[in-house]
């Protein structure tokens, strides 16, 4: 009796184990995949080395994963892959050749995950529409070469809700990550080279922008029209382009921006019309302009930020109004820390002033600017500083502080590229209990017919 047992069970793990397998399906050609893609019962794809030309529509759920160098090239009038069906996997592959205004990879089904795949000469890398909860990670990504040919974006989410976008490398895009009517959205650990725009969103909500790496860009932030958008441990370096910024918000409210290093931008942070913002401990450094705080930016709380080597710290429009300090802790400002602190506390004892005489002529003749922190400069300011002198400063922080506030970004996440296949670990343990048990049984026989 526990011979039989045994013995059944044995048989059984093994079909099932068969079965397993048969759901894997290896590919040398275009027409292999093809055939692949049709198949049922192919859950599995193992892409072989090589090119496979033409354009490729998905349709049930099935796992891809190429071997190194698979090449997938289209045919340069369409989307390359075309996924139309839920809960798609496709890993290790590099993929061009899509038409003048499609994508490396369309999708419309929902959570697709695309991960180490290197999209080049296509216009779009990932464009998901109408679809959620997406994982795009660990891709490389650009747009086409040629400078006679528009570029299109990095990855394009378009009502694609709860998508994840993290730990891509995307640069000669026209926008690294574009985020348009997509809530709930997470873009970290990138880094976007030479775009328009690095991260660019529009009417989302909800949105994380962290641990980001924006360089030689116009900007590295677009923020349009967009609510409770968390900006967090971001680094926007050399975005001067078009007289650029690191961060632009324009219609933006409710949201935080904090502990972003902003250096060397041609203008570190751009309000537009954003209301009721957190701006604080950032760390904004050799901008020509720190913080421009242009029409209608109300009801904005700034503070516990470091404004040093600016050219210009902060300017704002005449008629706006926004909190400087709170809780008697204002922001940090390298031309104005060695001013007297007879208290020995965490601030300085008089109030900074921003938009003192000497912006304000230099704003009318920029060739002033080269005049910026001039022992003659430096004496008036003081002066304005510590005498009432009529003025029309646009900012005045009246706590500003005597040391810099503690700026800490977290490192750059990123994880290694592993392209190689791996097998479900509890398939794998399933089948070994299975084996197991109808072993002991058969031993167990075995010895009880001895005896």
């Amino acid at each position: 009796m526990y011979k039989k047992i045994g013995w059944f069970l044995l048989f059984f793990s093994l079909i099932l184990a068969g079965k397993a397998s048969a759901q894997e399906f290896s590919a040398a050609s275009s027409e292999e995949l093809r055939e692949a893609l049709s198949d049922p019962n192919a859950s599995v794809i193992k892409l072989q080395s090589g090119i496979y030309e033409g354009n490729f529509l998905i349709e049930r759920k099935v796992h891809i994963i190429g071997d190194k160098g698979t090449r997938i090239i289209g045919s340069e009038k369409s989307h390359v892959l075309t996924i139309a069906a839920d809960d798609v996997i496709i890993e290790n592959l590099e993929v061009e050749g899509s038409g003048s205004q499609n994508a490396g990879i369309y999708v419309t089904g929902d959570r697709a995950y695309l991960h180490h795949i290197a999209m080049r000469n296509v216009f779009h890398g990932i464009y998901a529409r109408n679809a959620y909860g997406h994982r795009f990670e660990n891709n490389l990504i650009t747009s086409f070469q040629s400078k006679d040919r528009h570029k299109g974006f990095g990855i394009y989410l378009v009502e694609a809700p709860n998508t994840a976008v993290k730990n891509n490398y995307f640069f000669h895009t026209q926008d690294g990550v574009y985020v348009s009517y997509s809530d709930f959205c997470e873009v970290t650990g990138n880094i976007m080279s030479k775009a328009r725009y690095g991260v660019h969103t529009m009417d989302s909500r909800n949105v994380l922008i962290a641990d980001n790496r924006v360089t030689e860009s116009i900007n590295g932030l677009m923020i349009m029209q967009s609510y409770e958008v968390f900006i967090l441990d971001n680094y926007f370096y050399k975005n001067t382009e078009n007289e650029g910024a690191g961060i632009f918000m324009y219609d933006t409210f409710d949201s935080k921006i904090a502990s972003n290093i902003v250096r060397g931008n041609y203008r570190g942070m751009i309000l537009e019309n954003a209301q009721r913002n957190r701006l604080e401990f950032n760390q904004v450094q050799e901008n020509d302009t720190g913080l421009e705080l242009g029409k209608n930016s109300n009801d904005n709380t700034i503070y516990l930020n470091n404004f040093s080597g600016n050219t210009r710290q902060i300017i704002s429009e005449k008629d706006n109004r926004n909190l400087f300090s709170k809780d008697t802790y204002g922001n940090y400002f390298d031309d104005h820390h060695h001013l007297l602190n007879l208290d020995h506390d965490h601030k300085v004892d008089f109030a900074y002033k921003s938009g003192d005489v000497f912006y304000q002529m230099a704003d009318k003749e920029p060739l002033l600017q080269i005049f910026y922190q001039s022992p003659a400069v430096e004496l008036w300011n003081m002066i304005e500083q510590y005498t009432p002198i009529p003025s029309d400063a646009f900012i005045i922080d009246e706590s500003p502080l005597a040391e810099a506030a503690p700026v800490k970004q977290k490192e750059l996440k990123s994880e290694k590229r592993n392209a190689s296949p791996r097998r479900d670990p509890s398939l794998i343990l399933f089948f070994f209990l299975i084996a197991l048990t109808s072993l002991l049984i058969l031993n167990y026989g075995r010895k009880h017919n001895e005896i």
